[in-house]
């Protein structure tokens, strides 16, 4: 009788694939050992290990999920950039199978999608059927701990491939040959039917994977092409330079509400058995990691649920790996709380990033919730232990958990971005995604308005009118685009657009603090208006020393950044602006932008020298859509007439890519005018306006600010009129004020990327020095945007700025470091 087929088929993933399917087919690498082991010999056909094996885009058919969690087609635009094929094709596995097989035992993973029918299977089990009416087959989880199980009804997912004969759920490596056995014997069962595996034990008597079937050198050609061809500017945890994978341990002790590990303790989401851990002897361990380094691994990837829960084992391991020689990746993460500082001694050099799970930033929600088991403040001492360890350190959170209220997401986000700037942490944040089978799952179904966490109590329900039927599950193709890109959780307390605003401005917020982006230099501080709101205050008749101007230049350009606006008072009464602006082209500025109000460029020679002098764009202010108001905030008569005139010679000399727009702020006097400057910025031939609200230093105090929800709804309907014509940008306004108009708030977005250099050259974070004049009110507490958005201002008592000049400022040396930022408390 001819013997067992492993077939491993190709792979349809999200490029936000969850778990790690580049080595999915470890269990079938496990299972062929084991196979081997009974019947003598065995033929494995690894779609991953084939020549040829790649990551490939596939077609748009395959789209990631949109808005809501609907699949996209091609009605929305999808290309299908977001699924690929890792492996051969169909066609090249189905050539690899034997003519001649007793058996084949195909591999399901969580990337096959069960219980649906995935065509790449489908592919592979079809011609192969045709070809072998008799021959019995075995779909088989081949789980082994460490990888999502997207627990499916077996009925369903035998429905979906009638191909099959038997399923064989989860840890199936003991049972396959006995079944594989009777299969021989019997033929193909009268009607399929499933069966759950048995856990091996001792896990010690499991011979080592069978890699030497596998073709070690098509494999780790595979891994250099799906990091080539990923397109991630950064792996946490790399897969090139010749990695393998193994476990340490199977299964997890822990109870976390959202995990879907030792499947076998669960039904329906509901805890049946005690979850445990197995453990390989280190013996054992000391075998396999030797064998894989005589294979040509140069690191391995610990796959376990959780390696460091028993303290000898990680420290035996972590002994092994040293006197190996192998760097090692741990991609799904270590408890905090065991993580000790000989533990990151251990890694630093030989692991790329430590990661560990907090899940929330808010105790009561890690303990009555998620069910974690963790004090977080362990979260915050391995975090700076790292820092000074070297180690770099990625921390897991999640936002939408059943029960959660929104004061509580933004308690998580503000405490992901302390560690990240207090200790350098990355944090990951992704939405609750309630896989099939685990208690997130089943709190997830419970009706909306009752507290998951205490089903039927009294106290666990909400009033009347805010609970609502249980809320069914939507059947998820992909799970993958989930946890990054659609929330599928709602309470009464959030809805699913409420948990995109807030992952969207955390990613926006996180983002924005990697350093400055932009310089904002003024260059003087003489100006021939006097407006009422002037930032700059009494503005000592100063123009900066241009030999300091370019030192700082110098280093924020050396620092990475390419973006410069150059302002005042008025930067074009500086003599060295043309300079300052041809110098910082040549050494790299990529966009200079110059802030005036375009009196000198009345003059036509001027106008041209500016716009040719390099700049990319020009901004003018304009304060009013007549001389009147004009001047009632710029405070000279006959400036309206020269600023106008100034614009329309900007227009005229600008050569192609200089852009030109408009800059208004608003004020008691012109915030009612918003639609004559929006109309006269276009009659002038400047298709942008930056609509500005007051900032709370100098002149501009309360009694020259507008009543700030009515400016705010005379721009929302100035944009309405408008965006078809112009960009219009509204900047220094709370987004409440503005709800739907995110995509024109850009101020608090941007501020945190933008350093001031003033005249007397001090550096100043624009995003920490408003944020002293801002406060949290109550409202805050829950507002998506919480994170980014400094709160309101306060306008009363505006003090003069730091930045008043004395002689002496001229020259001073230029400081080595520059302003960070640090992060405030979200509410009061």
């Amino acid at each position: 009788m001819s013997g067992t087929a492993i077939v491993f088929p190709p792979i349809r993933a999200s490029r936000d694939f969850i778990d790690y399917p580049y080595f999915a087919d470890l269990g079938a690498v496990q299972a062929a050992a084991v196979i081997r082991g009974v019947e003598g010999s065995v033929s494995l056909v690894d779609a991953l290990a084939l020549p040829g094996a790649t990551l490939e885009p596939l077609s748009p058919r395959g789209a990631a999920p949109g808005p809501g969690g609907r699949t996209q087609g091609p009605e929305d635009g999808a290309t299908g950039a977001d699924q690929i094929r890792l492996g051969v094709s169909p066609e090249v596995v189905v050539a690899a199978v034997p003519e001649a097989v007793g058996a084949v035992v195909f591999a399901l993973t969580p990337f096959h999608r069960p219980p649906t029918r995935d065509p790449m299977l489908a592919a592979v089990l079809e011609p192969l059927r045709a070809r072998h009416p008799e021959v019995p087959f075995v779909l088989a989880d081949l789980y082994q701990s460490g990888q999502h199980v997207v627990d499916a009804a077996s009925e369903a997912i035998l429905a979906a491939y009638p191909e099959i004969d038997v399923l064989l759920r989860y840890e199936a490596e003991q049972s396959l040959p006995p079944l594989l056995a009777a299969l021989r014997e019997r033929g193909r069962p009268a009607r399929p039917f499933a069966l759950q595996g048995k856990e091996p034990a001792p896990l010690d008597a499991l011979p080592l994977p069978a890699w030497d079937l596998v073709d070690l050198g098509a494999y780790f050609r595979f891994h250099e092409a799906v990091v080539a061809r990923l397109g991630r500017p950064r792996w946490a945890f790399p897969i090139d330079g010749a990695s393998l994978p193994l476990l340490t341990s199977r299964g997890c002790p822990y109870r976390c509400v959202h995990c879907s590990s030792n499947p076998t303790s669960r039904r329906n989401g509901e805890i049946i058995a005690p979850k445990t851990q197995r453990r390989y002897s280190a013996a054992y361990l000391d075998r396999l990691l030797a064998d894989l380094k005589q294979r040509g691994a140069r690191r391995v990837h610990l796959l376990d649920e959780l390696v460091n829960v028993n303290e000898a084992h990680f420290d035996a391991l972590l002994e092994m790996l040293a006197r190996h020689d192998l760097r090692f990746e741990v991609p799904n993460g270590m408890r905090a709380d065991y993580v000790l500082p000989r533990h990151l001694a251990a890694m630093r050099g030989r692991l790329t990033t430590l990661s560990v799970s907090a899940e929330s930033g808010v105790q009561q929600v890690v303990d009555r919730i998620v069910d974690k088991q963790l004090d977080l403040a362990e979260i915050s001492r391995v975090g700076q232990e790292a820092a000074e360890a070297g180690v770099e350190m990625l921390v897991h959170f999640m936002i939408g958990l059943p029960g959660e209220t929104r004061r509580d997401i933004n308690g998580t986000l503000d405490f992901a971005l302390r560690l990240h700037e207090e200790t350098g942490a990355w944090p990951s944040v992704q939405f609750a995604t309630p896989l099939p089978g685990t208690r997130l799952a089943r709190m997830a179904q419970q009706p909306i308005g009752e507290d998951p966490t205490s089903p039927g109590s009294q106290e666990g329900r909400a009033p009347a009118a805010q609970r609502s039927a249980a809320r069914a599950l939507p059947l998820i193709e992909d799970y993958g685009p989930y946890f990054q890109q659609a929330p599928s959780i709602e309470t009464a307390d959030f809805t699913l657009e409420d948990l995109r605003r807030f992952k969207w401005t955390f990613d926006q917020r996180l983002l924005a603090g990697q350093g400055p982006k932009k310089v904002i230099m003024n260059v003087t501080y003489r100006c021939n208006n006097r407006c009422t709101f002037c930032a700059t205050g009494t503005r000592t008749q100063f123009d900066g020393n241009v030999e300091r101007q370019r030192e700082l230049l110098v280093k924020y350009r050396k620092l990475g950044v390419r973006l410069l606006d150059l302002d005042g008072g008025e930067p074009t009464l500086n003599p060295n602006l043309l300079g300052i602006v041809q110098f910082a082209r040549r050494i790299g500025y990529e966009k200079v932008n110059v802030t005036t109000n375009a009196r000198m460029a009345s003059y036509d020679e001027f106008a041209r020298k500016l716009t040719h002098s390099g700049v990319t764009s020009v901004l003018v202010s304009i304060h009013g859509p007549d001389a009147q108001t004009h001047a009632q905030n710029v405070g000279v008569a006959e400036a309206f007439d020269q600023t106008c005139a100034g614009a329309r010679a900007l227009v005229r000399h600008a050569p192609p890519g200089v852009e030109l727009g408009v800059n208004i702020t608003l004020t008691k006097s012109n915030h009612r005018k918003l639609w004559g400057v929006a109309e006269l910025a276009l009659s002038l031939g400047m298709p942008w306006l930056n609509i500005q609200f007051l900032t709370p230093f100098g002149r501009a105090t309360s009694s020259v600010a507008p009543d700030t929800a009515e400016a705010a709804r005379e721009s929302m309907r100035v944009i309405d009129a408008f965006k078809g014509q112009m960009k219009i940008q509204v900047i220094n306004l709370p987004f409440c004020f503005m709800p739907g108009y995110e995509d024109h708030l850009t101020g608090d977005l941007l501020k945190l990327e933008r350093h001031m250099l003033f005249v007397n050259n001090d550096e100043v974070n624009l995003f920490e020095y408003l944020r002293e004049r801002r406060v949290k009110k109550e409202v805050c507490g829950g507002c998506p945007h919480a994170i980014f958005c400094g709160g309101f201002y306060e306008l009363e008592d505006a003090p003069e700025p730091k930045w008043l000049i004395r002689p002496e400022d001229l020259v001073r040396p230029v400081a080595e470091e520059i302003p960070r930022p640090t992060v405030g408390g979200l509410v009061p």
